[in-house]
């Protein structure tokens, strides 16, 4: 493995001596105020908002470097984003684009490597997009890496095969590669895990009791329920009617606290959320307390973390292009060999996400990958576990 520079936190080594004037650069970000994710996008953007507020006051002075932070709101489309983004480009010219989802996924990695922009998303990435040579990151592994850690911390506690059923959809590509990673990682450690069944439903099913039944019937010790939120809950109210009570693994779109806008608490209990950013409730959280000295609107939340999270590792990469190039010499290119020359250490990160590590072969952390977990107790959703989770090394499926 290739050596790798570490830059320190709030580095100030690169200052030069004398006055001089800052130079500024242009990071845009995605938002969705008026599409699916509208309700959580205020507490999104004020993520990134913070951090940049921060990074400028108390690391860019030192450089003399400032960012900008331009938001557009992209209705979560493609469309949107395909019409927008070429203005973008052309006019403010950005070092790093912050992503939100899919839309920007699928519109923009196509072209950002002509582009010479590189994106950095806060969602997790699908196997789908398991590239080489793309110039679109994210700060997670994939959701089938995500569920795969958790599912070992499991397995672990339990001392057995660790039985897996699922319920997802066949109309969106992206849940159904969830379900082949989860059946990949069976596949190579038959030992640990079992998929009993996959349950196929509607995005917005009225009733899963069905499926659900189907599904318990094999005696799975959870049901992974990656999709929608309306899954989620239709899945908790099937096992009420069942008189069954087996743990739901959601992801972060789909977890806890949407589904808690939907259904109460306690007919959740037990059941889990699997990320691999921290635990926004997670204890002794930097992060959590740099968003609440320099916010200016919203409230600390999962969204909120996952946007920190996201915003501070794009500012610590202007901080090694900085070190590498100068001050006046950032440009996408810098941006996009910082990212690969270096490590990223969880401290670096104010403990939002574990040490990262990017190389060309993936869009997403390669090495020990990490994750994380938050659960339902007693009416409560709180951390899993205070650490970090070790995820299995899955292969490509």
């Amino acid at each position: 493995m290739r050596l790798k520079s570490m830059i320190l936190a709030g580095a100030t080594a690169f200052c030069l001596a004398g006055p001089a004037s800052a130079e500024t650069y242009v990071m845009t970000a995605s938002a969705d105020y008026s599409g699916p994710f509208a309700d959580v996008m205020p507490d999104a953007m004020a993520g990134l908002k913070a951090m940049v507020a921060y990074w400028n006051e108390e690391v860019g002075a030192g450089l003399d470097v400032e960012v900008n932070l331009n938001i557009h709101d992209m209705r979560y489309d493609s469309a949107v984003v395909a019409k927008t983004w070429p203005a973008i480009l052309s006019s403010e010219n950005p070092v790093m684009h912050l992503g939100f989802g899919s839309p920007d996924l699928v519109t923009l990695m196509g072209r950002l490597p002509n582009d010479k922009v590189p994106m950095l998303l806060g969602t997790a990435m699908v196997g789908l997009v398991w590239k080489p040579d793309g110039w679109h990151f994210s700060i997670r592994p994939t959701y089938s890496h995500e569920f795969a850690g958790l599912f070992s911390d499991l397995q672990a506690k339990k001392g057995d095969v660790l039985k897996i059923a699922a319920v997802s959809t066949q109309t969106q590509a992206g849940f159904v590669d969830q379900v082949n990673g989860v059946k990949q990682l069976a596949a190579q450690y038959p030992d640990r895990f079992e998929v009993t069944s996959v349950q196929w439903a509607d995005t917005s099913p009225v009733s899963l009791t069905p499926q659900v039944r189907s599904a318990l019937a094999d005696g799975p010790d959870l049901i992974l329920v990656g999709g929608t939120t309306a899954q989620v809950i239709a899945t908790a109210k099937a096992m009420q009617e069942l008189g069954q009570s087996v743990p739901i693994v959601a992801s972060t779109h789909n977890g806890l606290y949407e589904s808690s806008k939907g259904i109460a608490l306690d007919q959740l209990d037990g059941s889990y959320s699997a990320f691999s950013f921290a635990a926004p409730g997670k204890a002794d959280l930097p992060i959590r307390d740099v968003f609440e000295k320099y916010k200016t609107d919203g409230k600390w939340g999962l969204i909120t973390a996952q946007a920190s999270a996201q915003a501070i590792l794009a500012l610590r990469v202007l901080e090694n292009a900085v070190a590498a190039v100068g001050k006046e010499n950032i440009t996408g290119q810098a941006m996009y060999d910082a990212l690969m020359a270096n490590e990223y250490s969880e401290e670096q990160l104010l403990g939002a996400l574990p040490s990262l590590d990017f190389d060309t072969t993936a869009p997403f952390p390669v090495g020990e990958i990490k994750a994380t977990a938050e659960v339902v107790k007693d009416g409560k959703i709180v951390p899993a576990d205070t650490g970090w989770i070790d995820v299995p090394q899955l292969e490509k499926w």
